[in-house]
């Protein structure tokens, strides 16, 4: 007596294994997201570290000086570290140009030319090319650039410092313009400290001073990111790429990633907690006030 073999699941079957596939995938997708961030995490580490081994040969060749740090954006030759405003609909948001121009952004030599070293892999933004490159017009191309420099360090040039136009050699300290809530409420270590040489980085140290950080796109704009002492609140905003951190790199030349109890937003409150850790890496207070 013969068997009839059975070669096909049934419809009732097939619907079962689909459902159990869709459960596994909803398990393991939220898994494989955050192992893919934390590699891109990874990435965003070493782009720090080496923008901070980029900071220390400029350093090196120019008697110790911190590259020039102003708040302003501008793209005059010599006088920005990172020329140009590339936060969401600024000039040069897709414009990878001007960061490979070597007299308007003076770490680029230091980086083989390699301009993604300024964008972290998570800052997906995408748009129309807006450089003068004949070849990539109408393309779309990645954001240009995703980490800013810390206002507490820095050089700028004496004709800035007086208030007037962009003259002469930048190797006065940056004012750090917003780290007493007031634009024009700090000096050069007066109340807050602000540094210009890596030599004369005093407290909180090389190891505890930030010098680089993403910067949440909602609030990025010119490369010097502004953070008040005082108060607890942001004025521009670091990322939250990574999972809800950001990656972060010290004056001693290495990088981290931090992760924030409350994603930060640019003009907004701040958790007490996350602002405390932001102050104590970015300046301490040396002048009168401190008495």
């Amino acid at each position: 007596m013969s068997m009839k073999c059975r070669g096909a699941f049934t419809l009732l079957e097939l619907l079962v294994v689909i459902a159990i596939i869709g459960i596994l995938a909803a398990m393991l997708f939220p898994v494989l997201s955050k192992a893919r961030e934390q590699a891109r995490g990874a990435s965003c580490m070493n782009n720090l570290k080496q923008m901070m081994v980029a900071m220390t040969l400029y350093t090196d060749d120019n008697h110790d000086f911190y590259p020039p740090n102003p708040d302003d954006g501008n793209t005059i030759p010599g006088y920005n570290w990172c020329s140009g405003e590339a936060g969401i609909g600024d000039p040069q948001e897709f414009d990878p140009d001007v960061l490979a121009d070597p007299t308007r952004s003076l770490l680029i030599t230091y980086l083989g030319g390699i301009v993604k070293m300024f964008r972290c892999p998570s800052d997906f933004r995408q748009g129309i090319y807006q450089g003068t490159n004949p070849a990539l017009a109408g393309q779309t191309v990645p954001a240009a650039r995703t980490y800013s420099m810390s206002q507490a360090v820095g050089t700028i040039d004496p004709g800035f410092a007086a208030g007037g136009d962009h003259s002469g050699v930048p190797n006065l300290p940056v004012t750090g313009p917003w780290l007493n809530g007031d634009y024009h409420g700090n000096q050069h270590d007066d109340p807050w400290a602000t540094y210009d040489k890596t030599s004369l980085v005093g407290p909180p140290g090389p190891s505890m001073l930030w010098v680089l950080v993403d910067e949440n796109p909602a609030g990025l704009n010119d490369a010097a990111f502004a953070f008040e002492m005082v108060n607890p609140g942001w004025l521009d905003a670091p990322g939250s790429y990574h999972n809800g951190a950001c990656g972060i790199a010290y004056a001693d030349g290495h990088s981290e990633i931090h992760k924030w109890i409350q994603d930060p937003e640019p003009q907004s409150d701040a958790n007490a907690t996350d602002w405390g850790w932001m102050q104590q890496r970015t300046s301490v207070l040396v002048g009168k006030e401190s008495q």
